[in-house]
């Protein structure tokens, strides 16, 4: 039997937050993290996923199942899971507000675009300095 986890599906969820952009600094990495965890936190204990629940092949043709669940239910559904873990996850899921941690998420969300922003500037500076001294 596999134990189920709580995990982030880091290139889907990430990627439609952040988008195809090239993260190179120290302060992208710190607001990409941040990101990240509340990401993670969103979609673990409040979004619902899809899970391939069963696959059968009839005639050719095959016919798939899915089931569709919070993340932390599945673990809270689990005997492997422990009391305690479900105990601290539940008591996770009943402080988070779901509100303050989208308005979160939105805040670091900015926050790495105005990073990004501000390198992509600095280097289209550097660039046209550059341009403007070899002419």
């Amino acid at each position: 039997m596999t134990r189920p986890t709580l995990k982030s599906k880091n290139w889907s969820m990430v990627r439609a937050y952040t988008g195809w952009r090239r993260y190179d600094t120290d302060e992208e990495l710190e607001a990409l993290k941040s990101l990240l965890e509340l990401i993670t936190i969103r979609h673990n204990l409040f979004m619902p996923h899809m899970k391939l629940s069963s696959r059968q092949r009839e005639r050719g043709k095959v016919h798939k199942t899915y089931d569709m669940d919070i993340p932390l239910n599945r673990v809270l559904k689990s005997s492997a899971a422990e009391a305690d873990t479900k105990e601290r996850l539940m008591r996770s899921r009943n402080t988070t507000d779901i509100v303050k941690l989208s308005r979160q998420i939105e805040e670091a969300s900015e926050r790495l675009s105005r990073a990004y922003e501000k390198n992509f500037r600095r280097l289209n500076d550097a660039q046209t300095e550059t341009h403007f001294r070899e002419i």
